[in-house]
Formats: structure tokens, sequence, C-alpha cells
């Protein structure tokens, strides 16, 4: 159950929020045990991020939270779309962007209590 919140500095079209979740969320298969259809994606534009200076640069930060802990070769193929998604539809610099991944043990969802 894979939560992927996506942080940018600079604003962003519905159209280009849409396209980013869709793209971050299919991307996610590149993991192994994990799909859309259980992911939960966040797109959060025109954010007041700085990377290494206050000069206004576009930036991006990638929180990625699972109920494991992947392998890092898979880790990387996952980031590397992020990064190329970003860079394609929010004109971000690659260099600009983070992408933290990390393993969150205890996680569920609403459907988990409906019987």
């Amino acid at each position: 159950m894979p939560y992927v919140q996506v942080r940018v500095s600079t604003p962003l079209t519905r159209e280009q929020i849409e396209k980013l979740a869709e793209e971050i969320l299919n991307a996610i298969s590149l993991i192994p045990g994990k799909s859309a259809p259980v992911t939960m994606a966040e797109i959060i534009p025109d954010c007041h991020l700085y990377f290494g200076t206050v000069d206004g640069a576009p930036c991006a930060i990638a929180d990625v939270a699972a109920n494991n802990s992947p392998e890092s070769e898979n880790l990387k193929a996952y980031s590397r779309q992020v990064c190329k998604v970003l860079n394609e539809v929010a004109g971000i610099d690659w260099k600009r962007i983070y992408i933290k991944h990390h393993a969150n043990p205890e996680w569920h969802t609403g459907k988990m209590f409906v019987e």
C-alpha cells in the first residue's frame, strides 16, 4: 500500500497534476508487489521549496512510503521514472529532484476494516 507525495516549487495546471499522478501511480509496478490500484498519490504544486539557494529555480521532492523494504535496484528504477515524468511534465531538471524512500511497517487502509 504505497503512498507517494510529490511537492514541486512551480505552479501546475490540472492536466499536469493529473498526468503526474497517472504516471507516478502506474510506475509503482516497477517495485515488485506494488500496483496502482493500492497506491495513493498526492501532488502538491507551488510549494516554497529551495534547493541549495533561494534563486527560484524549479525543484521537487517525492516522498515514497511502502509497507516493506523493496530492493534498492527496484527503488532506483521507480525513482528514475519519477524524475523522468517530473522533468517531462513539470520541466524540473533531474539534478533538482530529491526522492526519499522509507518503509512503514504498520500500514492500513479503510478497506481492511470493511467486511
